[in-house]
């Protein structure tokens, strides 16, 4: 693993729902030192999840202007296994006269923190084509954009917008890190690419046993469980979750994760069962209840580029898993059942389910080879060959 080299990286909020890139800096952490930096990437919606991500947005940046707290709040990290995280001030609007002010307040910042810490030649890290501004004038040892999904159909951003930036972030980076092989043509422009798809924590799932604490919510519903877990957003087709409900009545299927979508249709159906968001240390305690692992993603141009980050979180809780035929999970081992439709998802909930103790082994060990310190070793060694 890369050692004594400091890293900035600019990505979701370090405090919120894990991602892939929390999950490969949690190994990379140990030696180095990682400066977070919890970029802004849209306006937000009337929500109530985004009005109470905008409240600590604005006293992260209010305590920073008034320069009160700041090694306590706005730039933390001090305990062991923590990175140094900040919140820089930007407006997710990405017309010419923005991006100047926004790579200005990022400059700013970058030029603080270098002397406060003595950063010398970071490994520059972004996720967001937004930042590309601020990636084209930060001195680096090595830039490198680290692509997770089709931000040109992800909802909420303009793709005009972010087809620019995109264009201009892979001309100025040394190196492009995909999660999908559809993401990684993207990184044929670049001198380097890396096809890293997403891996697992597999201690974490493997941690609460069968015989672990109950959980009411659960203990009380019809076996066999169906189980889906993760971002409830308009690319994953509810549609299918009812037709699935409805087939098989005496089944029970539960969602676990923060809805972003109405679940009215859901609702009407007695053994379709909404638990919301439960924290990710909880989560294997909830999933071990599952017999399979749901995966009813829409078929569009976001999602045929995307690794779904939960197929090795099912496998790794010993789960068979049905799945949207997506061209990123064709051909992949593991007890993987693939569907195009409602009908050929019941059929192949049947199939899992019919499966399910034996597929238990061939799903352990394909999450065992498949671990986010071995994904992260593989990003070592591709930084380590760009320096």
């Amino acid at each position: 693993m890369i050692s004594g080299r400091d890293f900035l990286v600019l990505s979701d909020d370090w405090n919120g729902l894990p991602n892939s890139a929390k999950h490969l800096f949690r190994h990379v952490l140990p030696g180095n030192r990682v400066f977070w930096w919890n970029v802004i990437t849209r306006l937000p919606r009337l929500s109530r999840s985004d009005a109470g991500k905008v409240i600590r947005v604005l006293g992260q940046w209010g305590k920073q202007l008034v320069g009160a707290g700041r090694r306590a709040s706005a730039e933390q990290g001090e305990s062991p296994g923590a990175p140094h995280t900040a919140t820089p001030w930007m407006i997710p609007w990405f017309k010419p006269l923005v991006r100047r002010l926004n790579r200005a307040s990022l400059a700013r910042r970058f030029e603080r923190l270098a002397r406060e810490h003595h950063i010398r030649n970071p490994i520059v890290l972004t996720t967001f084509p937004s930042t590309v501004d601020f990636v084209r004038f930060v001195p680096a040892a090595a830039k490198v954009y680290y692509c997770v999904d089709e931000w040109l159909h992800y909802p909420g951003l303009n793709p005009a917008d972010w087809q620019v930036m995109e264009n201009e972030l892979i001309e100025h980076v040394d190196g492009v890190v995909a999660t999908s092989r559809d993401l990684e043509k993207k990184g044929r422009r670049c001198r380097a690419s890396l096809y890293l798809p997403h891996g697992v924590d597999f201690e974490h799932f493997q941690a609460v046993s069968q015989q672990g604490p109950p959980v009411p919510a659960l203990e009380k519903l019809a076996r066999p469980i169906v189980g889906f877990f993760g971002l409830i957003a308009p690319w994953v087709d509810l549609r299918v979750v009812a037709a699935l409900g409805r087939a098989f009545p005496k089944l029970s299927f539960v969602l676990i994760g923060k809805a972003v979508v109405g679940m009215q249709e859901l609702s009407k159906l007695p053994n379709v069962h909404f638990l919301g968001m439960i924290p990710y240390e909880q989560l294997p305690a909830y999933a071990r209840y599952f017999n399979v692992g749901l995966i009813p993603f829409a078929r569009n141009e976001l999602t045929e580029a995307v690794n779904p980050l939960k197929l090795l979180e099912y496998y790794a809780l010993g789960l068979p898993v049905v799945g949207t035929r997506l061209r990123e999970l064709e051909g992949l081992a593991g007890p993987l059942y693939l569907a195009s439709d409602e009908a050929e998802f019941c059929a192949q909930v049947e199939r899992a389910l019919g499966n399910a103790s034996g597929d238990r082994e061939a799903a352990l060990a394909v999450a065992r080879q498949n671990t986010w310190r071995q994904r992260a070793e593989e990003l070592s060694l591709f930084i380590a060959n760009l320096l």
